[in-house]
């Protein structure tokens, strides 16, 4: 049996989409809530459950300060209105591709339409469609569902984005008849098209096909139903587990698709579940294949003896007589026969290298033969020449592949060096201890690592959570644990390796030390970890403190990315620590000169400056000279002449010169004049013309 994949399956983006902000909110202090699942999948339910994120299908389960995502299917308005009342943070993780269709209808609602959904009227997206047009919308399952509905001037019709395309289209023709005027939205997601397209395409070529997913999810269902339609044997599962061998008897070729709320590492179960199978099956043609050669190997004719004549002995000679001299000939050939007994295939030998060439290595294994190593059996690592490796009069060991007609027997070194690498990383795996590996590639769903062979890392076991991005972790030297070990695994990976519980050991260890040693006001040395809207994560090396927006600099900071980067390194204030509810808060802004310290050190009584008017009181006006530094300008100093009202000399943005008259240490205060600044400006000019007229 040999098994194929969808080219297109798994999450789309409006799922991923969700996913990533629900694992944001799973690294924040506060406690989080989805309005019901996430997603309809009970393994990402799960796994966000275990992130401290549940589930709630009422505001009145949330008894303390808390957050609400809002998930992928949308909600009615009225949901969202009632959490903001009550106080939750609320994250949307609508779809956009849904929050398209709410406001589809909001303006087709507007504008007077009566107001068609397709799709089933209790799954939430439909139920959230609803509450976006004030609930008046009809909603119809299929064409039986239109002989209800009234006839209208004005019909809008959408769908829920996870139905299939044909069946909405005839839903619409059938719907031409009961309305002078249809507006018609296609909303079907372009995602689960392309996941449809794709499964009936690997329809054609297999005997069965799996699809993975929730059994409630919409889409997944879609997509069985289409599968199921095409007469091929399709079957629905959740996970690997839900897999019965029997199905799978007698089958040559299978496919695998799955829904677009399936995570990855479930596809990847799955995978590795019937590329189990798929071994089984290759390891029983095997053993089939060689009881057929023994078979045959028996059945042929015997090899017949040779026939000694007996020789006629002469008188008086001291020869041996000729059955002695028969027995000590056949003896001395049984002597030589094991001297040079053939090796067969499988047998690992011990050769002398006797010729290094690029492409190949010829050894000396004995006997009258001659063994040939290509460089693609030459080592487990890729090498562009085999002088790279190895030398001539270098011993080395080999396994024999096959004898050519020749007699040249065809050799590999590299699978005695994995038999090797592989005995000592089952004794790893028995033992539950760690190995060093190198990451080498980023493949489909994790990593490929080597380890002596090639073994893969899955993404979900990279760290303890979420991993945004891969491609950091190539050409990195980790510890490994062993989770799966099948030295006789044909195809996929026989070593599957995991990061994630030493990553927790090693991050409780950190946070141990963290815990034990922080304490207000120290100086740390932190880096960067996530940038949200409200301030930044600081890792400070087993743990994670909050630098609020506000604690960033003196002067106001629009947002966290302004001024820092993820990954950034930096010194960092301690402002606090709540060992009971670990929480540490942190300040930038403390390390930092204030605008003041730095006024004091930049302006001089006398100096002339460039400043810009900020407010106007009775008795003059502000100028800012630097942000977060103000001076006044008296109203008896803006300009030579009275002046009756500030504002009749300047306004509030205008740019203006000043001359500093004095600066206040203590008071934080600096007295400025216009009218100084003016007057003293002019006198230089004057002084200029004079010189330049001498």
């Amino acid at each position: 049996m040999h098994t194929i994949m969808a080219s297109h399956a798994g999450f789309c983006a409006g799922v991923k989409r969700a996913f990533k902000i629900a694992e944001e909110m799973a690294g924040q202090p506060s406690k989080w809530y989805t309005w019901g699942p996430l997603v309809h999948n009970q393994s990402v339910v799960e796994y966000f459950a275990r992130q401290g994120i549940s589930a709630v299908e009422d505001i009145d389960e949330i008894s303390e300060p808390a957050g609400l995502i809002i998930r992928s299917h949308g909600v009615a308005p009225e949901i969202i209105q009632e959490a903001e009342n009550c106080g939750l943070q609320v994250r949307d993780a609508t779809c956009p591709l849904v929050k398209r269709v709410h406001e589809i209808v909001q303006v087709l609602a507007d504008q007077g339409y009566e107001i068609v959904i397709y799709g089933n009227p209790e799954h939430p997206e439909v139920k959230g469609i609803q509450g976006w047009c004030g609930g008046q919308a009809a909603v119809v399952s299929g064409l039986d569902d239109i002989k209800t509905l009234n006839h209208s001037h004005r019909m809008g019709i959408v769908s829920q984005t996870t139905r299939d395309e044909k069946e909405y289209f005839e839903v619409v023709k059938s719907l031409l008849g009961r309305t002078e005027e249809l507006k018609v939205f296609n909303t079907i997601c372009s995602a689960t098209q392309l996941r449809q397209n794709s499964a009936l395409e690997l329809c054609q070529q297999v005997d069965l096909m799996i699809v993975v997913g929730g059994e409630f999810s919409s889409n997944t269902t879609t997509l069985y139903k289409e599968c199921l339609n095409t007469g091929v044997r399709t079957y629905l599962v959740q996970n690997a587990g839900d897999i019965n061998p029997h199905w799978l008897e007698g089958v040559k070729m299978a496919g695998i698709t799955a829904g677009a709320s399936t995570p990855d590492w479930i596809i990847k179960e799955v995978l590795c579940r019937m590329t189990e199978y798929e071994e089984k099956d290759i390891q029983q043609e095997d053993i089939q294949q060689e009881v057929q050669d023994q078979i045959e190997e028996q059945t042929q004719e015997p090899v017949q003896e040779p026939v000694f004549e007996p020789q006629q002995e002469e008188p008086g000679s001291n020869e041996q007589p000729a059955e002695e001299a028969n027995e000590e000939s056949f003896a001395r050939m049984e002597a030589e026969m094991a001297e040079y007994e053939t090796p067969g295939r499988g047998d690992v030998i011990k050769g002398t290298i006797v010729q290094v060439l690029d492409d190949e290595v010829m050894v000396d294994v004995g006997g009258k033969s001659e063994g040939v190593v290509p460089l693609r059996e030459l080592s487990l690592a890729t090498v562009d020449s085999a002088r790279d490796l190895v030398q001539v009069g270098e011993e080395i060991e080999v396994m024999i592949l096959k004898w050519d007609d020749d007699g040249t027997i065809l050799l590999s070194k590299k699978r005695v060096d994995s038999k090797k690498v592989l005995d000592e990383l089952e004794e790893v795996f028995e033992k539950g201890d760690t190995v060093q590996g190198t990451v080498k590639d980023i493949v489909k769903g994790g990593l490929i690592v080597d380890v002596g062979v090639v073994g893969f890392l899955p993404a979900s076991h990279v760290e303890d959570g979420y991993v945004k991005n891969l491609e950091e972790y190539k050409d990195q030297t980790f510890a490994f644990k062993i989770i799966e070990f099948n030295r006789n695994k044909r195809r996929g990976s026989q070593v599957v390796l995991s990061r994630r519980e030493l990553v927790l050991a090693e991050k409780q260890q950190q946070k141990q030390e963290f815990w034990d040693n922080i304490q207000e006001g120290q100086i740390r040395l932190g880096k960067v970890k996530r940038i949200v809207d409200y301030g930044a994560f600081i890792d400070l090396g087993g743990y994670e403190g909050l630098l609020h927006v506000s604690e960033l600099d003196h002067k106001r900071i629009e947002h966290p990315a302004d001024v820092l980067q993820e990954g950034d390194e930096l010194e960092i204030f301690v402002l606090g620590v709540d060992t009971e509810k670990e929480r540490v808060s942190l300040s930038r802004k403390k390390l930092l000169k204030s605008p003041w310290e730095v006024a004091l050190e930049t302006f001089q009584e006398g100096d002339i400056v460039d400043g810009t008017v900020v407010r106007i009181a009775p008795f003059g006006a502000f100028v800012e000279l630097d942000p977060g530094v103000d001076g006044l300008v008296h109203i008896s100093q803006l300009a030579d002449y009275r002046v009756e009202k500030p504002e009749d000399v300047v306004s509030v943005n205008q740019p203006v010169k000043v001359k500093i008259l004095s600066v206040d240490a203590n008071e934080k205060r600096i007295g400025l004049s216009i009218k100084e600044a003016q007057r003293e400006m002019e006198q230089e000019e004057v002084e200029e013309y004079m010189e330049q007229q001498e």
